[in-house]
């Protein structure tokens, strides 16, 4: 059955509900996944699927595909009796068999009723309600679900039992509620219940550990928003005082250089850390972190390994590119990562429209033009290039090579200025750019489109958005 149910004023958007009972709940649960695949969620709310007494749908890897979308397993909603033996048709005696469960069951008994998400106790439940129950029926006729809705009506979810014999601790307690509640157990069988204990609370101890870690994790992610907020102010502060924030922290004259090198460290251990985490996931979970970062990961990127180069080419380094360079294989990935992340957007976007604007006049560049004020620079490794380009100024005495080498970093530079490409703190009067430029402009032939646009109030266009 398929339902929408719209607010009365018509300002939000209409609930869809898609119930089944038997096997016309497993045809509502893939009806349902196809809209979760397909719907415009901006014009429509997640739909809800509750089925009653449906068989599983799927195996491992189509849980797996429902749980990677955090969203997708709150849709469904299935209501299980322990008499109805036709959501158990795909299951082995006392096995769990190929398929898995996804969303929230609401597994009922005489008894009461106990509520769960975790597959495994709802497996668990099914193999031992199988053993017991030895009622069939025809599938196509379903079981009588209506009596279970009106009993619900009258009386709470769980059954509160009012003594369980001997002491147990409150897990204990609670998973024995839940198994006396759907008819898993009866209160005579000391031994089933022992057993089914055992196993339940070493899982759910499993899933707490699992929680906490996860918790954790959140914690870690909190401090980098911190620490990042932090950088940005120390970028504001180092534009306030003429110098860029990566001269700013290569000179480290204050105390607020000593905290940013704190944060810069701490935050390249967690996306170490989590390059680490990635590089050991198979392809589908690679995909979900990535989707999880979603563009922190780019963000980070750009705003620390400039901080990194300062340090490098501060502590007299020469180049950093090279296999003796300091450049920390995990920017590398992310960059990598990021191109793929491109990658994939664009050929999206190639399969739903055509393509009329030409990267440089195209939407991404207009939009970089309203806010050129906040731009990081594209290139992480932009100021890595500046300090390369400077020291074959210092040395003095260009060969032809040098001078070719200038000229391919000079046309780097005016790529990048016609895409918007670079922050405009580059031309910040103390910063280490406009000083390769003071020497370079020397040297450079006065032609030149970088030389003409320096010469003639391109900074300012740029810093305006007014550059085209």
């Amino acid at each position: 059955m398929f339902q929408l149910v719209e607010n009365s004023k018509g300002k939000t958007p209409p609930l869809i509900i898609i119930t089944g009972q038997s096997l016309g709940g497993s045809i509502a649960t893939l009806f349902t996944l196809w809209l979760l695949e397909g719907l415009n969620l901006s014009k429509a709310k997640h739909p809800l699927c509750i089925t009653f007494g449906s068989p599983l749908v799927g195996d491992e890897h189509l849980q797996k595909c429902v749980l990677e979308f955090s969203t997708w397993k709150y849709c469904f909603l299935h209501i299980v009796s322990n008499q109805d033996h036709t959501p158990k048709i795909f299951m082995s005696q006392n096995t769990t068999g190929a398929y898995k469960p996804f969303g929230t069951f609401l597994l009922c008994s005489t008894s009461g009723c106990a509520c769960s998400e975790d597959p495994d106790f709802v497996l668990e439940q099914f193999a031992t309600t199988n053993s017991h129950s030895a009622q069939t029926q025809d599938p196509n006729l379903g079981f009588p679900y209506g009596q279970i809705l009106e009993d619900l009506k009258h009386k709470a979810l769980c059954n509160v039992f009012k003594s369980i014999e001997g002491e147990r601790d409150p897990l204990e307690a609670s998973i024995i509620t839940q198994l006396l509640a759907i008819g898993a157990v009866s209160p005579q069988s000391c031994m089933d219940i022992d057993n089914l204990v055992g196993k339940m609370k070493a899982h759910e101890t499993k899933l707490l550990i699992q929680k906490k870690k996860n918790s954790d994790s959140d914690n870690k992610l909190n401090d980098v928003k911190i620490h990042m907020a932090y950088l940005e102010w120390y970028k504001k502060e180092s534009k306030d005082k003429g110098y860029g924030y990566y001269d700013m922290y290569r000179k480290k004259e204050k105390p607020a250089d000593v905290k940013v090198n704190e944060y810069k460290k701490k935050l390249m251990n967690y996306w170490e850390d989590s390059v680490t985490e990635i590089k050991n996931k198979p392809q589908l979970d690679r995909a979900y972190l990535q989707l999880r970062w979603l563009y922190g990961d780019t963000t980070y990127r750009r705003m620390v390994e400039p901080l990194h180069i300062a340090g490098y080419y501060k502590d007299g380094g020469d180049n950093y590119h090279t296999e003796d360079g300091k450049s920390p294989k995990h920017f590398t990935l992310l960059e990598k990562l990021h191109q793929e992340k491109q990658e994939q957007e664009e050929k999206k976007k190639q399969e739903t429209q055509k393509q009329e604007e030409t990267p440089e006049s195209g939407p991404s560049k207009s939009k970089r033009k309203n806010v050129v004020s906040s731009i990081l620079n594209d290139d992480s490794c932009f100021w890595a290039r500046v300090e390369e380009a400077l020291i074959m100024l210092k040395n003095g005495g260009l060969t032809t090579d040098d001078k070719g080498k200038l000229k391919e970093f000079e046309d780097y530079v005016w790529i990048a200025l016609k895409n918007y490409a670079v922050s405009p703190e580059i031309f910040l009067k103390n910063n280490s750019f406009m000083k390769w430029w003071n020497e370079y402009k020397g040297i450079v032939e006065s032609s030149s489109s970088l030389s003409h646009f320096m010469k003639n109030g391109g900074p300012k266009e740029y810093e305006e958005g007014k550059f085209t």
